[in-house]
Order: structure tokens, then C-alpha cells, then sequence
């Protein structure tokens, strides 16, 4: 009775809206312009297995990863039987250990490495919650181990996980703007002497969790549903008030260009024996659970185990030994470093992640439900469409003008411009100057359902400093919720898409300067009416502004400087994200001054936002 009263009151607790605000159709695209590690959700385009995995009758990816190692043998100890049974499926061990600190020439690490194993980054010290040391010492020490895993002979790093990220709010914004997304510091032999070491990078980060839901039309409830309540929703911990969740959305995405994210599944082991002790059989029930609900969604499972006796070794090979017995050939064991392999060998053609981030963009294009790839990189420029009826890549060329391969530079923004929902995207490219001046290049062009059109009377060719036929733009939203996109452009200004003319000019522009345009502003429906207000917050002002129509656009609201009563804590930190993400209705922060709060966040409820004292 103890136990059922418990799970009641946790249920209670789980907040009603676990997705980020409401996105109008005409915002499908917006997240490309932001930095948030939370947009996916149940209606969110997907990426599915076969559209990376490269085997045509695999469904499914499974990423067994091992938390929290700093000794070896303790490893091998526990691991050992899992090993040897997954060898028994094609010959491999693929399990990727999150690994805190070892010694590289530890021969036990080779071992793995020819086993098929892949050692990964958990930060040295493992801090938890991350920032609690600063965030100085929280950037050394994941810059340390990614230093380290790389100095391990054969070892090539590509993943990380945030240290307590199934038990508590660790994860933030701040972490993926300025640390993950940023190369590790160069290491000095000697004082004076040159830089030696440093300066490597991850790609992939597997540290938001997601957890399956009866709001999933795709999945029966018979694996979402225990007796008539949710079975994964249960172990997020919301004694801790965790927001560290997507739902529904087991498949690779996109954080800030940089990172790949591989979400966890729910639950972890630690979550499972924070609600019913250690070794529960009720965890390999609902994790084989959860990886049907995975083969169904055609997504990734990635298990967070630890060898900590919250789990045992014969519980995960009774996991893998379900996976092989229903599915079959259908599941697939990678380490994190062969998915990220077949990630970048199926959605690039040549190059690495990190310098192909700039002009290759994840987006559903045509509107149908799964992510493209549309490759603006010089000399490759085309447009990858998933065909669902032959599951295999469309290749589809962009029309000219918006190629930017004779360019210094090129800026791109991708919105929706027509009510059919399907793409479009601004284009603006920078020659390289002739007699003190340069070319510049900008137009817009748009996607029919079958390819690209270039929109004649949207470009523009002109001369630095000599004036456009058109504004400069700065990115596309939709900010009264009807579906189409208008446009600000570098100066705050707004304006509206006209087919057969070029940009209209509204009556009225952002409530802001350029100065704050570029730091601390985030557009967020407050009210859940479809319309984009304003929120922003830096080193100078805050404030908050509601928007009202096409007419008059924002209102006055509040504002004013840090430090005020009803000052918000800052969006922006010196120009880049402070940690602050839009979520269940509120607007939340982790960084280095929410450590010591309750639950290491901080946060501001939209309905609070929206008091004008």
C-alpha cells in the first residue's frame, strides 16, 4: 500500500505539459536558430534507423553504455559475462564504457578495443551536479577526459554523458554553447614552452533522457500502459523535480549545429532502483518493453547501466537475449562509435560532422514527417529526401544562386513561406572584396514538393555599402501563428513575404536593439495562443513583451535592469546561452549560479513572465 501510494503521488507530480511549448506549423523549422536541447517531441520529424544505420533489414540500434569507470578490473569483472554473450551474435562486444579516468597504456583497455568495445567520456572528476565547481573547472574536466580517452593507443572518442544526468538536472544549454561544442583547451608541456595536446572534440552526447508515453497513436498500449498507468513515467524521479525529458522521440538529433544527441531510454538502472530497490525484476520487464515500443518506432535504445548493484549482468543478458529471440536481424548492437560511423557515412558524403555543421542542415523539407539533409557545402550542394515507399535517399539539386561554392561566407535561415508547410530558405553570400568592397548575394528560394525554385523576385545582388533591394535578414519566424513566416532582419526590424514581390515592411519592429537581437533574446509563446512574445535578459536589461498583432506588433511590458525586483536571471552570458531553455511551461536555468538551488535549477513560470509587476 506504502509502495502504490507513493507511485500515486509521483504520477500526480509529473507536470501536464512535458514538451516545449507549443510550435505552430509555421515554427517547425525555428529550431535550426536556436540552442536547445529539448525541442523533439511525439509529432517531431524523425530520423529513423534505416535512414542511418546502412543494413537494410535492421529496425532498431541498441547502445549498451556503462556509466561512472575509473577502475578497470572492476569492469572486466562485471562486463565479462555480458562480453562474451553478446560475441555469441556476430562475433563482437560492442558496449561502450563512459569512462572517468584510467591509466591509457592499462593493457586491459586493448583488450576491449579488439573486442569491439569504444571507451567514452564521463569527465574526470565527475562532478555532480556539473557545475557545481565552476564553470572554469566543469569545462577542465571534460576537457581533461576527452584529452585523455583520445591519448588511449586505438581509442577514438566521439560520445559524452553528463555525470548524474538520470538522477538530477545537470544537463543545460551552457554546457553544449560553451564546452561541448567548443574543442578542449590547448595542454602546455612546461611554462613557456608551445601547446602540446588539446584541442580535440566529441560529436555525439547521450545525456537527455527520453521516456515513451500512452500519447504515442504509434505504440499499443499493452508497452506503455501497467495497469492502467503510465510504465515509464514512473521512474523519472519528480521527487528531484527532473526536467532532463523528451517524450516519444527515441532518434538522433541535433543540438547547436555541433552535437548529435543519442538520447538515454527511461529507465536507467539508477532510476529503476530509486523507485523499487536494486536488481528489480520489474526493470528487465520494462526495459524489454521499451525496446519493442524501440523496434516499433524504428528509433535507438541507449541503456545506462552501472556496475554499482543496481543492475545484474544476468539481467542485461536476459535483455539482450529477448532483443535476439522477438526481433532478430531487426536489432542491432553498435558501441556510440560505430553509430556515429554509419551516422556520418549515411548523411555526409565526405568530411567530418564538426566541419560540415555550418552548411548542412537536418530539417523535414518536404513536410512529410522525417528529417532531410540539405547539404550546402561548396562543390556538394544538393538535397537528400528520405523516400519512405523505397526507404532510401532522393537526391535532389539546388537551383542555382543559392549555391555558395564561389563565396568567402554564406548565412542561411530556413522557414515556412507558404501555407502548404513545406520549406523554404534565405540565402546571403559574401564575395570576396574587390577594391575595398564586396559582393553580396541574397535571395530566397523555395521547395515544391518535388525540388527547389529560386524566387526571382526575392534576390538581390549589390555592392558593401551601397544599399540592398532587400533587408538583410536575420532569421525566420512565424510571430502571429498563421503558418507563414515573417522575417526580422539584422536590425530588428520585421517584415512579411509577399509571392511575386519582394520583403514587405510591417509597422512595427522588435522592441529591442541590435545589440540584444544577437544576446539574451528568445521568442516563446507565453500565453499558448500560437504567438511569439519576447523574452530577453543580459548584462544590461531584461525584459518581457507580449505580442498583440500585425499592426502594432509587441507590446511596451516590463523591462528594465538586473538587479530590479522583478529582474529574470540572465539569457545571454557574455553573447552566448546561460543555460536557459523553454519547457513544461516554464522558462528554466542551469548553469554555475543554479547549482546550490532546489534541484540546481533555477526557473520562471510563463504565467509569472507574463505579471507586468
Amino acid at each position: 500500500m506504502r509502495l502504490c501510494s507513493l507511485l500515486l503521488v509521483m504520477l500526480l507530480a509529473l507536470p501536464t505539459a512535458a514538451q516545449p511549448p507549443k510550435v505552430t506549423p509555421g515554427n517547425r523549422l525555428a529550431y535550426l536558430g536556436d540552442l536547445d536541447p529539448y525541442y523533439p517531441h511525439t509529432k517531431f520529424p524523425k530520423l529513423i534507423t534505416p535512414q542511418w544505420v546502412g543494413e537494410p533489414d535492421v529496425d532498431a540500434v541498441v547502445v549498451l553504455a556503462i556509466d561512472d569507470m575509473k577502475d578497470p578490473k572492476k569492469y572486466e569483472t562485471f562486463l565479462r559475462p555480458i562480453l562474451n554473450r553478446l560475441k555469441k551474435i556476430d562475433g563482437r562486444a560492442p558496449v561502450s564504457i563512459m569512462t572517468c579516468d584510467v591509466k591509457p597504456n592499462d593493457p586491459q583497455l586493448q583488450t576491449w578495443l579488439k573486442e569491439g568495445l569504444s571507451l567514452e567520456v564521463h569527465t574526470v572528476d565527475h562532478p555532480c551536479p556539473y557545475f557545481r565547481p565552476g564553470f572554469a573547472k566543469a569545462k577542465d574536466t571534460y576537457d581533461r577526459c576527452v584529452d585523455r580517452m583520445n591519448e588511449i593507443p586505438n581509442n577514438w572518442p566521439v560520445c559524452y554523458r553528463m555525470p548524474c544526468c538520470d538522477s538530477i538536472n545537470t544537463p543545460s544549454p551552457r554546457h553544449w554553447a560553451e564546452v561541448f561544442n567548443k574543442t578542449t583547451s590547448p595542454v602546455a608541456n612546461a611554462p613557456g614552452s608551445p601547446p602540446k595536446g588539446g584541442e580535440n572534440f566529441l560529436t555525439l552526447d547521450s545525456s537527455v533522457f527520453t521516456v515513451f508515453t500512452s500519447d504515442d497513436p504509434e505504440l499499443p498500449k499493452e508497452l506503455v500502459l501497467d495497469e492502467g498507468k503510465e510504465r515509464f513515467k514512473k521512474y523519472l524521479p519528480m521527487d528531484r523535480d527532473f526536467v532532463n525529458w523528451i517524450e516519444n522521440y527515441p532518434y538522433p538529433y541535433v543540438i547547436g549545429k555541433y552535437c548529435w544527441q543519442f538520447p538515454c531510454m527511461t529507465p536507467s538502472d539508477w532510476q529503476a532502483q530509486h523507485l523499487h530497490k536494486p536488481n528489480n525484476p520489474l526493470t528487465l520487464r520494462d526495459w524489454k518493453a521499451a525496446l519493442d515500443c524501440t523496434v516499433i518506432k524504428k528509433g535507438i535504445f541507449n541503456m545506462v547501466f552501472h556496475p554499482h548493484g543496481w543492475i545484474k549482468a544476468e539481467q542485461v543478458i536476459d535483455f539482450i537475449d529477448h532483443a535476439v529471440a522477438k526481433h532478430g536481424k531487426k536489432v542491432k548492437f553498435l558501441t556510440f562509435k560505430e553509430a556515429a560511423d554509419r551516422l556520418q557515412k549515411s548523411l555526409l558524403t565526405k568530411g567530418q560532422w564538426r566541419g560540415a555543421a555550418d552548411s548542412v542542415f537536418i530539417a523535414d523539407v518536404n513536410n512529410d514527417g522525417y528529417l532531410d539533409v540539405v547539404d550546402l557545402r561548396p562543390r556538394r550542394e544538393k538535397t537528400y529526401l528520405w523516400d519512405t515507399e523505397f526507404s532510401h535517399w532522393r537526391v535532389v539539386p539546388m537551383p542555382d544562386h543559392t549555391l555558395g561554392s564561389i563565396f568567402q561566407s554564406s548565412d542561411y535561415s530556413f522557414g515556412v513561406l507558404h501555407k502548404n508547410g513545406k520549406a523554404s530558405m534565405a540565402f546571403r553570400h559574401f564575395a570576396p572584396p574587390m577594391d575595398g568592397l564586396g559582393f553580396v548575394d541574397q535571395g530566397v528560394c523555395h521547395f515544391d514538393g518535388a525540388k527547389w525554385i529560386n524566387d526571382k523576385a526575392m534576390r538581390s545582388v549589390f555592392r558593401e555599402k551601397q544599399g540592398a533591394k532587400f533587408p538583410q535578414f536575420h532569421r525566420l519566424v512565424d510571430l502571429d501563428g498563421d503558418g507563414v513566416c515573417e522575417m526580422i532582419d539584422v536590425n530588428g526590424k520585421a517584415f512579411r513575404y509577399e509571392p511575386g514581390k519582394d520583403w514587405q515592411p510591417l509597422p512595427f519592429a522588435l522592441p529591442v536593439g541590435k545589440e540584444t537581437l544577437n544576446a539574451g533574446l528568445m521568442f516563446v509563446d507565453l500565453t499558448g495562443k500560437g504567438k511569439l512574445d519576447v523574452v530577453y535578459s543580459n548584462e544590461k536589461e531584461y525584459g518581457v513583451h507580449r505580442f498583440n498583432d500585425m499592426k502594432t506588433g509587441w507590446n511596451k511590458g516590463k523591462g528594465g535592469k538586473p538587479g530590479d525586483a522583478t529582474a529574470i536571471p540572465m539569457i545571454s552570458r557574455n553573447g552566448t546561452n546561460n543555460g536557459c531553455w523553454a519547457h513544461s511551461g516554464q522558462l528554466w536555468w542551469a548553469n554555475e549560479d543554479t547549482v546550490l538551488l532546489k534541484n540546481n535549477v533555477d526557473r520562471r513560470a510563463f504565467k509569472d513572465l507574463l505579471q507586468e509587476k
